[in-house]
C-alpha cells in the first residue's frame, strides 16, 4: 500500500487541507522555523472505508514519527496557530495600528511632562511613570507577542524567550501598580488634602515610584535566575508565561 510505504520510509508525515494551503507552502512554513525533525513530508489521505466505498477526511496535522511511536499535534486551521491567512492579515494590521498609537501616544505624554514647565508637578510624575511602562509594552512586548500568537510557535530563541517573558511581567506589573499609585494619590489628595499635599514632597514621590518599579522587578527576576517550569519537548517551540500563581516562564 502506497500510504504504508511512505509512512515507513519517512520520519514525518503531513496531511493538509487542499482548500487552504499547498504542500510547498506548508513545507516553507516549517523550513523557515528551521525544524530539525521535519526532514521529509508526504501527502497522505485518510480514507474511511465502508465496504467498497471510502470517504476522504482531510485536515491539517503533524505526525512526529519515531519507529512506530506517533505523537500527533493537531492544527485547527491553515497554520499551526489555527488562524487562516485572512485572519492573520487583518489581525496584523489592526494590532500594528494599535501598537503605533500606544507607542506614539505614551511618547508624547513623556515628552510633554519632561519639557513643559506647567506639567512638571509631582502628581504628573506618577502619570509619566505609567507612560514609560506602557511605552515599552507597545514597543518591545507587543510585536513579539503578536508574532507568537499568529504563528502558533516561538521562533526567536530560548534566550529572548526568557528576556521577553520577564520584561512582559515587569512592565505589566509596573503598569498596574502605577495605576494603583495614581489612584491612591488622587484619593489622599481629596480625603486628606492639606495634610497629604504638605507631606507629598518630591523625594517621597520619587521613593513611591521607585518602590513600584523595584517590586515589579522582584516579581520578574526569578525566572531569569532559573526558577521556571520546563515542559516536555514538542514539534513546535513554545514560549509562554504560566497561568498559575508562580507565573514562571515555560519554554520548550
Amino acid at each position: 500500500m502506497e500510504g504504508g510505504q511512505q509512512q515507513s520510509n519517512a520520519n514525518t508525515a503531513v496531511r493538509y487541507n487542499y482548500n487552504n494551503i499547498t504542500t510547498d507552502e506548508f513545507l516553507a512554513l516549517f523550513n523557515a522555523a528551521d525544524m530539525q525533525n521535519l526532514s521529509v513530508a508526504h501527502t497522505i489521505h485518510s480514507v474511511t472505508a465502508a465496504g467498497s466505498t471510502g470517504m476522504a477526511n482531510d485536515s491539517l496535522f503533524l505526525y512526529n514519527v519515531t519507529n512506530t511511536n506517533f505523537t500527533p499535534t493537531y492544527f485547527n486551521g491553515t497554520y499551526p496557530s489555527g488562524y487562516t491567512l485572512t485572519h492573520i492579515v487583518i489581525a496584523s494590521i489592526v494590532v500594528t495600528i494599535l501598537m503605533i498609537i500606544i507607542v506614539v501616544g505614551n511618547m508624547l505624554v513623556i515628552i510633554a511632562i519632561a519639557t513643559e514647565k506647567s506639567l512638571k508637578n509631582i502628581q504628573n510624575w506618577f502619570i509619566a511613570s505609567l507612560a514609560v511602562a506602557d511605552f515599552f509594552l507597545g514597543l518591545i512586548i507587543m510585536p513579539f507577542s503578536l508574532a507568537n500568537e499568529l504563528m502558533g510557535y516561538w521562533i526567536f530563541g530560548s534566550w529572548w524567550c526568557d528576556i521577553h517573558s520577564a520584561m512582559d511581567v515587569l512592565l505589566c506589573t509596573a503598569s498596574i501598580m502605577n495605576l494603583c499609585l495614581i489612584s491612591l494619590d488622587r484619593y489622599w489628595s481629596i480625603t486628606k488634602a492639606v495634610e497629604y499635599l504638605k507631606s507629598r514632597t518630591p523625594a517621597r514621590a520619587a521613593v513611591m515610584i521607585a518602590a513600584v518599579w523595584i517590586m515589579s522587578g522582584l516579581i520578574c527576576i526569578p525566572p531569569l535566575l532559573g526558577w521556571k517550569v520546563k515542559r516536555p519537548d514538542g514539534e513546535l517551540p513554545q514560549c509562554e508565561v504560566s497561568p498559575f500563581a508562580n507565573f514562571l516562564v515555560q519554554e520548550h
